[in-house]
């Protein structure tokens, strides 16, 4: 087999990952760094597959680029391909806003769902010679780990979560002869997320205590929809605005994916979805808790909120996602400083991170590779691989760079 990173090797984004076997060329994932301007993967190579392991923009932003020519296959679950169009849509809106050319249209996104073929989680299916088969990633919903099998396996994870959440259940690690496996967070540990969420939730009380409000900027896929199950026994008025609110709406009407969707449904049922600019201005008032996109401050309507209620001491930014180097939330968290319309400022407000990355931490990376067991490793999706890999001395480990070809045998 030979492997060539277009995207994401020794970074954390725009993963695509192509792999040529005997007789198939395939590619996993094609995403973008949501920097300004979005930085892009390689250009694309021929493939006749594509494989999409979730539906995060640092995973899928550039794939609409693959069908402005050809027309490969694409292979995801129904959950990602449900949640990828509002996804790749509004990107295409935000760098029209922004005044970066978008190299892709809405015709292209579009494109991608006439050559989608879906697939189910533990049901293998064949691509030429190759065995194909899907498990879940515990990322998000719908996140997948695929395996490849010709004589010998090869599993990408993708973006990896091994833990159970409210939302879903963490990834199993399945026997493969090659693991290629991520490693955002090689060398970092997470907090135990149960101690994370009653410490929200206390910070939560103590603003609202205090008479402030708080703002829980956050990823629309995933993010907004645990954060929703996390606070839903606290008796407070909490409001969601943004894109969260729709992809709230496709994980309600796409079964199978979510841990409980009875539970699911009740947590919707206790928070109050915001609905156009008029309300907008209206909840500032009532809200004790807004769950608002973007999850980096790099746009959406969590801009509009701090604005509103920068000067006051007594509200507070709760951070709870990874902030990717060059935005607004990781401006805020190292200068405390953010851009809002062209302006520098510099919010009053509490500011605090709260851990609940859906990436698995170090510990659990190694945990996942020695349940595994597999003969060859290939990390890549990590700025810090090599923090990992030496605790992985007694494996084969590959740490490879975009653009260069290499074998695996």
């Amino acid at each position: 087999m030979k492997v060539k990173f277009l995207g994401g090797a020794e970074e954390v984004g725009r993963l695509g990952i192509k792999m040529e076997f005997k007789t198939e060329k395939i590619l996993v994932d094609y995403g973008v760094i949501p920097e300004k301007p979005p930085q892009y993967p390689l250009p694309p190579e021929k493939v006749s597959s594509i494989f999409v392991t979730h539906s995060h923009l640092d995973h899928i932003g550039a794939l609409p680029v693959y069908y402005e020519k050809d027309k490969p296959d694409l292979y995801a679950t129904a959950m990602t391909a449900n949640s990828m169009k509002p996804l790749l849509n509004d990107s295409i809106k935000i760098m029209g806003l922004e005044g970066y050319p978008a190299r892709f249209n809405r015709d292209d996104v579009d494109s991608l769902y006439g050559s989608f073929i879906n697939s189910t989680y533990g049901e293998s299916f064949n691509v030429g010679e190759l065995t194909v088969t899907p498990y879940s990633a515990g990322h998000i919903p719908g996140s997948t780990m695929w395996r490849f099998e010709n004589g010998k396996s090869v599993m990408v994870t993708g973006d990896l979560y091994t833990r159970d959440t409210k939302l879903l259940t963490g990834a199993k690690p399945m026997k493969t002869d090659i693991l290629i496996m991520e490693s955002t967070y090689a060398g970092k540990f997470h907090e135990d997320r149960e101690q994370v969420k009653a410490r929200l939730k206390n910070h939560i009380k103590e603003v609202i205590d205090n008479h402030g409000k708080v703002i829980l900027p956050s990823f629309a896929v995933g993010r907004t929809q645990e954060l929703m199950m996390t606070l839903s026994d606290m008796d407070l008025n909490i409001f969601v605005d943004g894109m969260g609110n729709g992809i709230t709406g496709i994980y309600l009407n796409t079964p199978g994916f979510l841990k409980s969707i009875k539970d699911f449904r009740k947590s919707v049922g206790r928070v109050r979805q915001v609905r156009g600019n008029g309300m907008r201005q209206r909840i500032v008032d009532e809200a004790d808790v807004i769950i608002t996109t973007s999850g980096m401050l790099d746009g959406g309507p969590v801009l509009f909120y701090i604005q509103q209620l920068m000067n006051d001491p007594k509200s507070a930014i709760f951070l709870t996602g990874y902030q990717v180097e060059g935005t607004n939330g990781r401006s805020l968290m190292e200068n405390g400083t953010i851009n809002i319309a062209g302006a520098t400022v510099k919010p009053e407000m509490k500011l605090e991170f709260f851990d609940m990355s859906a990436h698995a931490g170090h510990d659990d990376l190694i945990e996942f590779v020695k349940a595994v067991d597999p003969e060859k490793i290939i990390l890549c999706h990590g700025d810090e691989r090599e923090k990992l890999a030496k605790d992985l001395t007694e494996y084969d480990v590959t740490l490879p760079f975009n653009g260069k070809e290499f074998e695996v045998n």
